[in-house]
């Protein structure tokens, strides 16, 4: 526990990947607390006690990914989830490390996807949330601000 104390390859708070056989592969969770004995990852409501000469021999790896923008939006009628899709890859200039629609809801003429991108960059989420708004708003009206407005 010293040796982890005096190191710090990670700190309480942060996201982690310990990767060693005596962890079964890979474990990853939210570093939750660190003992003298055990190092505590919570993931969801789990918690993992992983004894520290264990962690000592896995190769750590940081979990820094940004946080994504996750927004979901009522579609105009006759709008496709492809035609949403074909906007954002054309439209959004920020660099993400990935972009999705997913389908949500179909009721009558109304359809609702989520649209999901993380950005490269940290830094870079108000405006990736900003460009998502103005690059949709020509398929969902007035639900574009709104829905950015609920990620906010």
């Amino acid at each position: 526990g010293m040796v982890l104390l005096s190191a710090r390859p990670f700190r309480v708070g942060e996201r982690v990947r310990f990767q060693a056989g005596a962890v079964g592969g890979t474990t990853e969770g939210v570093v939750s607390s660190l003992g003298l004995l055990y190092t505590t990852l919570t993931r969801g409501a789990d918690q993992i006690m992983i004894p520290n000469n264990v962690v000592l021999a896995a190769v750590v790896m940081p979990l820094r990914e940004p946080d994504s923008v996750d927004v979901k939006v009522r579609l105009t009628s006759g709008v496709r989830p492809s035609q949403v899709q074909a906007i954002l890859d054309n439209e959004i200039g920020t660099p993400t490390s990935s972009k999705a629609v997913l389908l949500e809801e179909v009721d009558g003429d109304d359809v609702v996807v989520r649209v999901q991108a993380t950005p490269e960059l940290a830094n870079d989420g108000s405006r990736l949330a900003d460009e998502i708004m103005a690059a949709l708003s020509s398929v969902t009206g007035e639900h574009a601000i709104a829905a950015a407005a609920d990620r906010r």
